[in-house]
């Protein structure tokens, strides 16, 4: 009988190809619903509301939002109850941040397990996303007491959230990949996204609209890729929203930076364990 001669599989410091990544992502995906269950745990434990928090920060900007823009001010939301137009833009946004804040530290937080087993860094901050889905879940509640109060309907549209989602992730994901992949050398970017989203909420449509800016710098939206997945929302949701075709360029730009962001993630997370 003839030797066989089995498969070798050779393992070296070299970073993976793109495509090489993305197949041990989908062989580590076991691991995101662990990592996943673990944060929600430690973040509702011994809490009195629980889950109910997630209710809590949407709602406060809500209220915040439409009172000293809606009431005090009198904005208008282009045809919307201002309401309603906020608790869209927040729904997007929220989710958005919590992944970015969350994704950017999610190396550091894990610097025990990282430094003890191999497994693909992406799924770290993946495992993220799903606890922000768990909270945009129960966040999205919220639209059907304002629905009705205003006697607004949902557009059909409302099939496509699934693919808002995914964009939404995609941008988020993004960030979180290229700022984790360049703060091993530049620390300062830990410091800096957080103040770039402080700043980011005011040239994105969250709680105003594209007539609050000055026709000489209203093309600053368009460049804004957060700012046509919040479009794409309200687009969505409700059936008099039009999306403005302006957004669609900074839409398709979303999956090929997020298809960036791993390349580079990819190849710096070998210096994670001792970054961490």
């Amino acid at each position: 009988m003839e030797n066989e001669t089995l498969p070798v599989k050779v393992i070296t410091s070299e970073p993976d190809t793109i495509t090489e990544y993305f197949k041990k992502i989908v062989l580590y995906k076991s691991l995101i619903p662990v990592f996943a269950k673990r944060d929600l745990k430690v973040k509702y434990s011994q809490t009195w509301l629980g889950l109910g928090w997630t209710i809590v920060q949407p709602l406060t900007g809500l209220l915040i939002f439409t009172f000293f823009f809606g009431y005090v001010l009198n904005w208008k939301a282009e045809g919307l109850p201002y309401s309603l137009y906020v608790l869209s833009g927040l729904l997007g946004w929220n989710f958005f941040t919590y992944i970015v804040f969350q994704g950017i530290n999610s190396v550091q937080e894990s610097s025990h397990v990282i430094k003890k087993i191999y497994f693909p860094k992406a799924v770290l901050p993946l495992s993220k996303v799903l606890v922000a889905l768990v909270e945009l879940s129960i966040s999205f509640l919220l639209i059907i007491p304002l629905l009705v109060w205003h006697e607004q309907a949902l557009s059909w549209r409302i099939i496509f959230v699934p693919f808002i989602i995914l964009f939404n992730t995609l941008i988020a994901l993004f960030l979180v990949f290229i700022t984790a992949a360049l703060s091993y050398r530049i620390r300062d970017l830990f410091h800096f996204v957080p103040f770039l989203l402080y700043f980011g909420i005011w040239i994105t449509p969250v709680f105003f609209t594209k007539s609050i800016l000055p026709q000489q710098i209203d093309f600053i939206w368009y460049f804004n890729p957060m700012a046509s997945v919040i479009e794409a929302w309200r687009w969505c949701l409700f059936p008099s929203w039009e999306f403005n075709i302006g957004f669609v360029p900074a839409l398709l730009l979303i999956l090929p930076l997020f298809v960036f962001g791993v390349y580079l993630y990819s190849k710096a997370e070998n210096n994670f364990s001792d970054f961490s």
